[in-house]
């Protein structure tokens, strides 16, 4: 579908050209302006007596082709804007791996029994402290 969009775009863009020239060819109000200034008498010469005409036909039927051309070619570029949307929305994610050796996840776990070993040796030391405590209270009480 894309190529064809393309293919259609420069189509647009030589009518939008040949658009141009055929304004620029017709002859202006008051005999002046743009049309006299880029040979608006050799288009008379060329197409007979019935110029004017020729070309206001020529202008209307290709503003008309330019007109839907365009806006075909939006509705073709929402549309596949909207498919490459979907198409991605759809797509499965893509993480970045990182790179960790196996020595580096063993020394994170025996990291981790290394920190439990201590935290169990500092709530036995604790647990060892109290009850000596309570046993000094107790003794006093005696006392």
């Amino acid at each position: 579908m894309s190529i064809i969009a393309d293919i259609l775009t420069i189509i647009l863009v030589l009518i939008s050209v040949f658009l141009i020239l055929v304004v620029l060819m017709q002859k202006g109000n008051a005999n002046g302006g743009m049309g006299a200034a880029m040979g608006g008498g050799m288009a008379e010469a060329a197409l007979g007596a019935e110029t004017s005409s020729v070309l206001t036909k020529v202008t209307r039927n290709t503003a008309i082709v330019f007109f839907v051309m365009v806006f075909g070619l939006g509705l073709a570029y929402i549309y596949l804007h909207s498919s490459a949307q979907e198409a991605e929305d759809n797509a499965l994610p893509e993480f970045a791996a990182q790179e960790e050796s196996g020595s580096g996840l063993l020394e994170t776990i025996s990291g981790a029994e290394t920190t439990a070993e201590e935290a169990a040796e500092s709530l036995e030391d604790q647990v060892e402290a109290a009850a000596q405590d309570a046993e000094a209270e107790a003794e006093q009480a005696e006392n």
